[in-house]
């Protein structure tokens, strides 16, 4: 049995958001969702070769996906522990049964991505929580980019908002119009990502991968025909992420090189966190 430290479980491209430089390319009209049922016996197969220490839910919005709540109980079950569920705080209050889902440990995590939002962020949460709610003591500070709020409510049920409206680039570019992807060398860019200093590994379909980028470019381009070469797509389409179904065979080579340079980072930017810019998203879904 292998420990992991943290995985994403990455469960849709749909977002309500337009954040410029979202680095999982949500802002682009990136649709689709994963049905947790349609891999629970795949997972169930992954849950006896691996622990993980943090699970995270997260899209996309994962408060999109239909069937959230499924995923929330599933990993719940199969890994016995609490998830964190990542989410642009918007959707709270319509979420039905969510709640009830987080008496157990499981707790959500808002990434706020526009301080222009924050009063319908705190109406959100103050519907969504039951009250008395234990507010964060510097919730009228003026606050920036890594600040946190901690919300706890009378049954315990746990909200933690991170200032995250700071941005660098994303792997995604419009040139001219088109979709396109940075050039730079591979052992540049590595140690300047974001995804590889904090462990983001993904799990998509079931399948386990280095970082969102390579495992999300595939599908982008399918979508939206990136406007690059073809020996740059054959790159990106040429990355093999670990399915259970071969870890006896490769899943020991596969974590112990997870974090190696792969030449698939050349479509990512170099130094993404030195020069963040200020994002200003708007709700483009009020449905």
């Amino acid at each position: 049995m292998v420990t992991i430290p943290k995985i994403e479980f990455y469960i849709n491209h749909t977002c309500n958001l337009t954040c410029k430089n979202c680095n999982r390319f949500n802002n682009h009209s990136f649709v689709g969702w994963q049905n947790f049922n349609d891999y629970k016996l795949e997972l169930e197969q992954w849950a006896k070769h691996i622990n993980i220490e943090k699970i995270v839910i997260m899209g996309g919005e994962p408060l999109l996906n239909p069937s959230l709540l499924d995923w929330i109980d599933g990993l719940n079950s199969l890994w016995n522990t609490q998830v964190q569920i990542l989410s642009n705080g918007t959707r709270l209050s319509k979420t039905k049964k969510l709640y009830d889902k987080l008496h157990h440990g499981n707790w959500i995590g808002i990434s706020w991505h526009n301080k222009n939002h924050k009063d319908m962020l705190l109406e959100q949460i103050y519907s969504f929580m039951q009250h008395p709610i234990q507010l964060p003591e510097n919730i009228n500070d003026d606050l920036k980019t890594g600040d946190q709020l901690e919300f706890i409510d009378v049954n315990g049920v746990k909200i933690i908002v991170w200032v995250q409206d700071e941005f660098g680039p994303a792997a995604i570019k419009v040139k001219n119009g088109r979709f396109t992807l940075h050039n730079n060398d591979p052992e540049e860019v590595h140690p300047t990502c974001g995804f590889v200093q904090n462990n983001c590994y993904h799990m998509i379909e079931a399948k386990l991968y280095k970082c969102g980028p390579v495992a999300l470019l595939p599908e982008f381009d399918k979508q939206h025909r990136l406007d690059i070469s073809e020996e740059d797509r054959l790159l990106i389409n040429s990355y093999k992420p670990l399915g259970v179904d071969e870890f006896d065979i490769r899943g020991e080579e596969f974590l112990a090189e997870i974090n190696n340079v792969i030449p698939q980072c050349k479509f990512c930017p170099v130094g993404w966190h030195e020069s963040p810019e200020l994002i200003y998203p708007e709700v483009k879904n009020k449905s």
